[in-house]
C-alpha cells in the first residue's frame, strides 16, 4: 500500500509503505485508491472523532450540568478545543523550528499536529458522567479490581471497548496516536519518578491498566528514557516519560480549561474577577492549603502569578455589552496566546514549558476551584451525583449472577452483556485473565464509563424506582 502524507502533497512524490512509526498493532483493511490521500495520522484521527465514545461526550458535564440554561462548556466542546490547541501548538514548534520532530521518523514530521490533535479528541473519552466529581466513588468501587484512572479508562476505550472491525476490538490506533494518548504511561502500583513541579516530560498521576498490558507494551515499545534500551519490549518498567505530543495535548489541556472555565463563570456571575482584591486573603490561603499537596510548587512563584491576572482582570461586573465581550475575548486572547508562546523545543523530540506560565494556568485552576468547585451549590449538587453513580454500580453489580452462565446477566442492559462476553473471550485466549468479580466489576465500570448523564440518571431511577433532582446550580436558594 502507498500513503501520500501531507508533507509530501505538492509534490506529489510517493513513499513507502507504512512504517514502523505508522504500525498499528492489527493488520488494517487495504485502502482503496479514494481514500490513499489520508495518512494514517490523518485515518487516527478521523476514527476518533467519528467514534460513538467520542460523540457520548456531549452529555458529560466539564465541570457543572450539561442541563444547565446558561452556556457552559461540556466534554465534548472541552475536548474539541484540547484538539485544536494541540493542533496549534505543534503547528508552530514545527514552523519555529527545523530541527524538531517530536519523535517521530523525519518523513512523519509534519503529522505531528495530527497525532497531537488526536489525542486531545480522545483525552477524556473514557471519564464518567458528571466528570471527575464521581470518579473517587469509581476508584473505591473498583480498588480490589485493578482500580479506576480516567486516563486509564480512556486508553481502554481507544483499545479494547470502541468498536470499528469484527477482527479486533478498539480502534486499532497507531504507535504514536496511542503514545500521545498516554499522559500518565504507567501502572497503578509502578513507583513515580519524582521531578519538579513544572516539568512536564512525567505526569503525577498513573494511566494504564494491567488489562491494557499488550496495547500499552505496543503504545511504547521504542521509547527510551535511559531505563532501557531502545527497541526491547516494553512489560511496563520502560520508563515514564511521555512522548512530545503528549506533552503538547496535555498543556492544551490546560490551556482550554483554565480559559474557558474562567470565561464561563466570569459571564455566569460565579466567578468576579472584578473585585478579586475583596476576597484575596481568603483566596490566597486557599491557594497555599491546595498548593502544600502538590510537591515541589513554589509558593512565591505563584504569587507572582497572581499580581500578574490581577493587574489585567475587567473593573466592572460582567453585563453582556458588546464593548465587555470584545474585552473578554481580547483578554482570553491575549492569555492563550502567551501559553502557546510558552512551549518550547528541548530537543529534537522533546518539549518543554516555561514555568511562569504553567504557574499563571495555576492560578486561574485555583480560581475556578475557590468561586465555583468548592462551593455549597456545586459541592451539594456533586454529593448526589456520586450516590447515584455509587448505587448504580451496585444495583448493576447486583444484578448479575456469574455461576448462571448466560442467564445470570439478562438483567443486564445488552451492552454490558457483550462487555462481559468480550472479557471472556480475553480468558480463554490468553490475552487476560480475569477473576469472576474482577470480570464483572470491570464490566459494570466500562458500561458505566460509556453513559451520557441523563442515560445514568434514567438507568438509576428505573434500577432503584427514585426520582432524581435536575435542579441548577444557579437557582439554588443556598450559598
Amino acid at each position: 500500500m502507498s500513503v501520500v502524507p501531507s508533507v509530501f502533497r505538492k509534490n506529489r512524490k510517493r513513499v513507502e509503505p507504512l512504517a514502523f512509526h505508522k504500525k498499528r498493532k492489527h493488520e488494517d483493511r487495504p485502502s482503496t485508491a479514494a481514500d490513499e490521500w489520508r495518512d494514517a495520522f490523518e485515518r487516527d484521527r478521523d476514527r476518533i472523532l467519528y467514534s460513538s465514545a467520542f460523540r457520548r461526550l456531549a452529555g458529560v458535564a466539564q465541570v457543572a450540568a450539561v442541563r444547565e440554561q446558561h452556556l457552559l462548556h461540556n466534554r465534548l466542546t472541552h475536548c474539541l478545543k484540547v484538539g485544536q490547541m494541540g493542533r496549534r501548538l505543534a503547528q508552530r514548534l514545527l514552523a519555529d523550528d527545523e530541527g524538531f520532530d517530536g519523535g517521530l521518523a523525519r518523513d512523519n514530521r509534519q503529522s505531528l499536529p495530527d497525532i497531537v490533535e488526536a489525542a486531545g479528541l480522545a483525552h477524556d473519552i473514557g471519564h464518567p458522567p458528571f466528570g471527575h466529581a464521581v470518579e473517587g466513588v469509581l476508584r473505591e468501587k473498583m480498588n480490589p479490581y485493578g482500580g479506576f484512572e480516567g486516563n486509564a479508562q480512556s486508553f481502554r476505550v481507544m483499545t479494547k471497548l470502541a468498536v470499528r472491525a469484527d477482527k479486533y476490538d478498539g480502534l486499532n490506533l497507531t504507535r504514536p496516536t496511542l503514545n500521545a494518548i498516554l499522559k500518565y504511561p504507567r501502572y497503578r502500583e509502578a513507583k513515580h519518578k519524582a521531578t519538579e513541579w513544572h516539568d512536564r516530560s512525567h505526569g503525577q498521576k498513573w494511566g494504564v491498566y494491567r488489562s491494557e498490558a499488550r496495547d500499552f507494551a505496543f503504545a511504547r515499545e521504542s521509547i527510551d528514557d535511559g531505563d532501557n534500551a531502545p527497541g526491547v519490549t516494553c512489560d511496563g518498567r520502560c520508563g515514564q516519560v511521555r512522548s512530545a505530543a503528549a506533552v503538547l495535548m496535555d498543556w492544551a489541556d490546560d490551556i482550554s480549561y483554565v480559559t474557558h472555565d474562567v470565561y464561563d463563570y466570569f459571564r455566569a456571575g460565579l466567578m468576579p474577577l472584578n473585585v478579586l482584591g475583596d476576597s484575596e486573603e481568603r483566596f490566597l490561603e486557599f491557594a497555599r492549603n491546595r498548593l502544600e499537596e502538590q510537591k515541589n510548587s513554589n509558593w512565591q512563584e505563584f504569587k507572582k502569578a497572581y499580581d500578574v491576572i490581577v493587574k489585567d482582570v475587567p473593573l466592572v461586573a460582567w453585563g453582556e455589552t458588546r464593548e465587555e465581550r470584545v474585552w473578554l475575548y481580547e483578554w482570553m486572547n491575549r492569555l492563550i496566546t502567551r501559553f502557546i508562546n510558552a512551549v518550547e523545543v528541548k530537543s529534537p523530540s522533546m518539549v518543554s514549558v516555561r514555568s511562569e506560565e504553567q504557574y499563571l494556568a495555576e492560578v486561574l485552576k485555583q480560581l475556578t476551584f475557590f468561586h465555583v468547585i468548592d462551593k455549597p451549590k456545586l459541592a451539594l449538587a456533586q454529593e448526589g451525583q456520586k450516590k447515584i453513580i455509587g448505587e448504580l454500580f451496585d444495583e448493576l453489580l447486583g444484578a448479575h449472577d456469574p455461576k448462571a452462565g448466560a442467564a445470570g446477566s439478562l438483567k443486564w442492559p445488552v451492552l454490558l452483556q457483550e462487555f462481559y462476553k468480550r472479557m471472556e473471550r480475553e480468558s480463554e485466549t490468553g490475552d487476560y485473565l480475569w477473576a469472576d468479580d474482577e470480570r464483572s466489576s470491570r464490566a459494570v465500570c466500562d458500561y458505566i464509563c460509556l453513559l451520557t448523564e441523563d442515560q445514568a440518571v434514567d438507568l438509576y431511577q428505573r434500577m432503584t424506582g427514585r426520582s432524581v433532582s435536575q435542579g441548577s446550580i444557579f437557582g439554588a436558594w443556598f450559598d
